[in-house]
């Protein structure tokens, strides 16, 4: 036997037994063999020797029952540290990265109706999945401008009238089919043509197209508009699908219901209920779509009639997520489950003055009433998580706004000959001039019309209560919303209409302050008629870089603050409440409520492991 070594001889006796212990020899084997000769000879064969590895297996037969316990827990311990160590050395190379997987209920209050690009802005819900489901030849990022999609490239001619626009190759519709020149141009034409009857008519009017080759169009403008790239975000139909369909079928083709797109994702299935009501409409991510693909492989959309009904799905757990909920409901909404991100869009919550009204029409008697608000006091009312405004613009903060001050609008409105007897609380008209024999007993009576809505009421009272301390007679009136709009636009018979305005994403001022909209049913709800205003929009639409444009939007506001058409309130703010599961989720500036869903293609449910 070889002689041990020095250093092993400091070894445990336990590791010394382990790897120099050898196993008993078995008894030898005797193999009787016959040769040729016939003779026999019998061989003796040694049995063999166990490997060292394997003699493990006796280390029951070697070891006490301590030292057993000794060597496996210096084993475990060793294999242990081995395998932190490893993690230590791989951790910094390895990267936690999302995963496409995953299902996202949502809630939405409606129907959708007619799932098409042309006939999206006439229901929220085909907004959404018109979203989802097609694509154009720019988006509009979270910065609110315009960037290409379908479109690799552009240029524009010298004069600003002529864009040409080259078409990415990779793009696919979702059966498979590429987009090209045909379906851009057709879609153009589509939509500007009257028998479609599609409500963007009117925007893309001052818009021609032709086609230059298989993947390259241009569009001919009647002059100079730097912000038509926020119109070309209209979703591409397939020609392939929609050539052989009359304008006037086109609300009733079968397309509209199961729509076929370019977009981050494709129309999956629907549900019903026995009497034909649609309950569910789900889509699902493509593969090969051109973009970043969504991380989210399914969307699930239940519908409802009511945001009552919506709300309590949520609360009930019968759906993941709802949008657009206002924080006062978001609160009680809110469970451990939930997490809120904040929605804004370019809206503002106005009420506008009629200056056409006798009462009104003076522009310093308007001053008067703006005086009186207290924006201290609106914003305790409307909470933290909506902003205050002083600008016809939502995200432009101007440095013309006028400062609260009671006693500054009662003497104002004394200099007007609005006078407060004493012993009363109305003011009454006695014009400068007149004897007060004479005078005349009209009040200041103000009328505000409000939809009903808790948060737009809730601002009518709080103006209601401030005029009244200037010495009014004011009287809120609560109306159905979609009436309230109709009788608004036809009669103008109202003194002060408050209202959320959503203006589009390019914030193009002229459907609400443009002299061509007072009449035939326009927006311009507070009847101004002002040279100084269109001349200041028809500037907004020639400017050439982001620089003039910001100067020109002052120039805007200033216009218009001059003369106290309204009183610019807040920009609401609103809560998209979705689960704690859902990861990569951050607060959004965007340009219309379904944008909301494009700002969640970077979000997540499934993760896991990549090597950097």
């Amino acid at each position: 036997m070889t002689p041990m070594r020095p250093w092993l001889l400091r070894l445990p006796s336990w590791w010394r037994k382990i790897f120099f212990w050898q196993a008993p020899r078995g008894s030898q084997e005797f193999k009787p063999e016959t040769h040729h000769d016939h003779a026999l000879v019998v061989s003796v064969t040694e049995p063999k020797r166990l490997p060292r590895w394997r003699q493990v297996r006796s280390i029951p037969r070697v070891l006490t029952p301590l030292e057993q316990r000794v060597f496996w827990g210096s084993l475990a311990i060793f294999g242990i540290t081995v395998l932190v160590g490893t993690m230590d050395l791989i951790r910094p190379h390895l990267m936690r990265v999302a995963t496409v997987g995953g299902t996202l209920t949502e809630a939405v209050v409606g129907a959708p109706k007619l799932i098409n690009p042309l006939y999206a802005p006439l229901n929220d819900v085909d907004r959404d999945l018109t979203a989802l489901i097609f694509s154009g030849l720019f988006q509009v990022n979270d910065r609110l401008e315009s960037e290409p999609d379908l479109a690799e490239s552009y240029h524009w001619s010298a004069d600003g009238k002529t864009l040409d626009i080259v078409l990415r190759k990779d793009a696919r519709f979702h059966d498979g089919e590429p987009v090209t020149a045909d379906d851009v141009v057709f879609t153009y034409q589509a939509v500007r043509d009257p028998s479609w009857r599609s409500p963007l008519v009117n925007t893309y009017r001052h818009l021609t197209i032709e086609r230059v080759d298989d993947f390259s169009v241009r569009f001919h403008l009647d002059q100079p508009n730097p912000q038509v790239l926020m119109d070309l975000t209209l979703g591409i139909l397939p020609v392939h699908i929609w050539g052989d369909v009359a304008g006037q079928n086109a609300p009733l083709a079968e397309a509209n219901f199961k729509p076929i797109g370019s977009g981050p994702y494709r129309a999956d299935s629907f549900k019903r209920d026995s009497k034909g009501v649609l309950l569910t409409y789900s889509v699902i991510n493509v593969p090969n779509y051109y973009g970043t693909r969504p991380s989210i492989a399914n969307r699930v959309f239940h519908f409802y009639p009511d945001r009552v009904q919506a709300q309590a799905a949520l609360q009930g757990n019968q759906v993941d997520a709802l949008a657009f909920v206002p924080w006062n409901d978001a609160d009680g909404l809110a469970r451990g489950n939930l997490q809120s991100v904040t929605m804004e869009l370019p809206q503002e919550t106005i009420a506008f003055f009629n200056v056409k009204d006798p009462t009104l029409k003076d522009t310093r008697l308007r001053q008067a009433l703006a005086l009186a608000i207290n924006r201290k006091e609106l914003q305790e009312l409307i909470g933290p998580h909506a902003t205050m405004v002083d600008s016809p613009f939502p995200f432009l903060a101007t440095s013309t706004a006028t400062e609260g001050n009671l006693e500054t609008a009662r003497s104002l409105l004394a200099s007007l000959g609005w006078t407060l007897k004493p012993g009363t609380t109305v003011r009454t008209l006695a014009p400068v001039g007149r004897s007060s024999s004479k005078a005349s007993s009209t009040e200041l009576l103000i009328s505000i019309d409000v939809p009903q809505q808790t948060d737009l009421i809730s601002v009518a009272e709080l103006l209601k209560r401030r005029w009244s301390l200037l010495g009014a007679k004011v009287h809120v009136h609560v109306s159905d919303a979609e009436n309230l709009l109709q009788r608004a636009v036809t009669k103008r018979d109202y003194q002060v209409l408050i209202w959320n305005v959503l203006l589009p994403p390019t914030q193009d001022l002229s459907a609400f302050w443009s002299s061509d909209q007072v009449s035939n049913q326009g927006l311009n709800l507070s009847n101004l008629a002002d040279h100084d205003v269109d001349a200041a929009l028809a500037t907004l639409k020639i400017t050439t870089s982001t620089e003039s444009l910001e100067r020109t939007r002052v120039r805007v506001a200033k216009a218009i603050l001059d003369k106290t058409p309204a009183l610019f309130l807040l920009r609401p703010a609103y809560a998209y409440l979705i689960p704690k599961t859902v990861r990569g989720v951050t607060d959004a500036r965007i340009s219309k409520p379904s944008d909301r869903l494009l700002r969640s293609g970077s979000w997540y449910l499934k993760n896991g492991w990549r090597w950097k």
